[in-house]
């Protein structure tokens, strides 16, 4: 029997709700929130339903027959929360009258990785809407469907609505079906259906596709012209360096991508250093694009034989950019050079840490064991981080002792280094890894999900210590986090223990809390980052994620991201900042869930950076050029609006001098 629901028996459900998670916000706060959104009580309780990743069936039926705009939000809702037991409302949606709502629901179907939904799904490639076809040709994608078996599908249909459809996530399909696609895909007419034949052609390649990744240099489209040398620097050989050196007087995308290939084919030993690329190294190692200067300068560890680029190199150490500083030192250790031995002694000894961790890394790349080993007892606990890493590179799975000893540092980042290397290589006792894992309750996430690994690792590799891990495992299936408790669950799944629950992700937030980030996430919302270089305007797309949208703006209107650096910035790829410890690891103290979307990340585009499922907090990053790979994997949440060209000038380590929320047009 169908629920309708009243507004009676929705009061009901929220009463219910407050009473069992939290004290009722004051009366004002929830009157003034209560009607002036449409649905907004519906709309409150789906977020709920989100926020616990929980199947709630009143909730369900409740929607699931109300207006379109929310059965579209029922549709994502069901995706996110993963329960199968949303496969039949989603296979329901999928046929609804409303395109916008068949879109959904075919998302939604890729997010719940049901395999029952490949049949449907199949079924919807041919949807009168393009957009629900090429969305349900995703989520077959994601499903790992044949992709034989959407051919078939698609080929009922004229070309003209075919290639949309199929083209945008070709990539994600493996196959030689795939590539002879892709390669047909780079005949077409349209500009854009070309550039997606490119990316499926250049992503992942293989030499099959050298001919055809060497056709698209010559592209009237940058990004075309920068992924065929992307994937020529993958998969081609001796002849394809003279045909990456025009790019080097392109624009920043495909100069950036040909010095990479370059160094790449050298590195692969496909051919040797060519003398001709010198000039040119050294001209853009000045180059005023902060980008194409940085990768350079990277590149050119690959030439290091050639004195006059070694004594540019040097230089720079000594008198360029910090950022150039260090890409130029660590070039120089990468290429073996004897002038960055000499370097590194007094560098190791620096009274900055930051030089000293560099020391650290630089030293993994030339052997020197001894150097390494001593900085991994710096006072300095990004220096041990560094030494760390650089001893799980150096000597790989030798580093047994030296990992055990940092195992136990003070720093969770140290001791979460050193779990990965733990869980590569199973040699540490289930002992070692359980005090790693103790501590304060709030230390980083990647530390328990790293040290998760490194127990299920143990336990495969060591029958003795099993029964001991399982009990690890099941108190952290038991934690408050509800990344780590859904890990410790499937470790003890492939352990052939029973896989818990995980409960709900949140219990902390009343019925009444979330019709408030309803109305408040209702429209867009903006917000101005200052740097040195300048000022960047960001739109939030609130109502596509309205939990990922609150937390930031809270954390911009506390001030929490003022004089942070921008602790990752990879030239046409993203700029990366949130870290109050600058080295990736750290965060607000607490864990966010994902509200992955069906937004693509093109240029300029804001994502939620993570180090697993639902585990965002202050961290995000900033597209600097196209990246669909990161599609329904990160959290999009906006884009920026003005002052793209300032993030392109920005130089890793550059500070974020003040984030605030400005008026913007609603």
């Amino acid at each position: 029997m169908k629920i309708v629901a009243s507004k009676r028996l929705l009061a009901l459900w929220s009463l219910t709700l407050l009473s069992c998670s939290g004290n009722q916000p004051p009366e004002s706060t929830v009157q003034e929130s209560m009607w002036e959104i449409p649905n907004l009580q519906e709309r409150g309780m789906l977020l709920l339903v989100e926020d616990r990743r929980q199947f709630d069936p009143f909730a369900v039926e409740t929607t699931r027959q109300a207006d379109p705009e929310l059965r579209v939000e029922l549709a994502e809702t069901l995706g996110r929360v993963g329960d199968s037991r949303g496969f039949s409302t989603l296979e329901e949606l999928l046929g609804d009258s409303e395109a916008r709502v068949r879109r959904s629901a075919a998302f939604g179907l890729g997010l719940l990785g049901d395999q029952r939904g490949e049949s449907p799904l199949l079924r919807a490639v041919t949807d009168p809407d393009q957009a629900t076809g090429t969305e349900a040709v995703a989520s077959l994608a994601a499903l790992e469907t044949d992709l034989q078996k959407v051919i078939a599908v698609l080929q009922t249909l004229p070309p003209e609505e075919t290639w949309p459809r199929l083209l945008p996530s070709l990539y994600r399909f493996a196959g030689e079906s795939a590539l002879a696609i892709a390669r047909q895909g780079l005949e077409l007419d349209q500009a854009v259906l070309r550039r997606m034949a490119a990316y499926a052609l250049a992503r992942d390649p293989v030499r099959a596709t050298v001919p055809q990744l060497r056709q698209i240099l010559q592209d009237a489209d940058p990004w075309i012209r920068g992924w065929g040398a992307r994937g020529l620097g993958q998969v081609g050989g001796s002849q394809d360096i003279g045909r990456l050196k025009p790019l080097l007087n392109d624009t920043t995308t495909p100069t950036v991508q040909a010095l990479r290939a370059a160094k790449s084919l050298i590195q692969r030993g496909e051919v040797a250093p060519p003398e001709d690329w010198i000039p040119e190294l050294l001209r853009l190692m000045d180059h005023s694009d902060p980008g194409v200067s940085t990768t350079a300068i990277e590149a050119a560890s690959a030439w290091l034989l050639d004195e006059t680029l070694a004594e540019a190199l040097v230089g720079l150490v000594k008198s360029g950019s910090r950022r150039q500083q260090e890409v130029a030192f660590l070039a120089l250790a990468e290429g073996g050079d004897s002038r960055g031995v000499a370097l590194l002694q007094p560098l190791a000894r620096d009274a900055d840490p930051r030089w000293r961790a560099l020391a650290a890394t630089a030293a993994s790349e030339l052997e020197m064991h001894s150097t390494v080993v001593a900085l991994l007892q710096d006072p300095a606990k990004e220096v041990r981080l560094a030494a760390v890493t650089g001893i799980a590179k150096l000597e790989a799975g030798a580093a047994g002792s030296s990992i055990a000893s940092a195992l136990s540092d003070e720093d969770p980042a140290v001791r979460g280094r050193a779990l990965e290397w733990a869980a590569e290589y199973p040699e540490i006792s289930v002992e070692q890894l359980e005090k790693a894992l103790a501590g304060p309750p709030r230390q980083p996430v990647e530390l328990y999900l790293n040290g998760t690994a490194a127990l299920l690792a143990r336990a495969l590799n060591e029958p003795l210590e099993r029964g001991e891990i399982v009990r690890i495992l099941e108190e952290l299936a038991s934690r408050a986090d509800y990344p780590i408790r859904v890990q410790a669950g499937i470790a003890l799944e492939e352990l052939g223990r029973p896989r818990p629950a995980p409960g709900p992700a949140s219990v902390r937030r009343t019925a009444a809390t979330y019709r408030e980030m309803i109305r408040r996430s209702a429209r867009p919302r903006f917000v101005e980052i200052s740097t040195l270089r300048g000022v960047a305007k960001l739109e939030l797309d609130c109502p596509l994620a309205p939990l990922t949208c609150l937390n930031f703006l809270q954390l911009v209107n506390q001030g929490f991201y003022d004089g942070l650096e921008l602790h990752r910035v990879v030239p046409d790829f993203v700029v990366q900042g949130g870290d109050p410890r600058g080295d990736g690891w750290g965060g607000p103290g607490y864990t966010i869930r994902d509200e992955i979307n069906a937004s693509s990340f093109g240029e300029g585009v804001i994502g939620m950076a993570l180090a697993g499922p639902d585990t965002g907090g202050s961290q995000f990053f900033i597209t600097l050029s196209p990246q669909p790979h990161l599609d329904a994997s990160f959290t999009a949440f906006g884009r920026v609006i003005e002052g793209f060209d300032v993030l392109l000038q920005l130089e890793q380590g550059a500070r974020i001098e003040r984030m605030r929320e400005v008026p913007g047009r609603r």
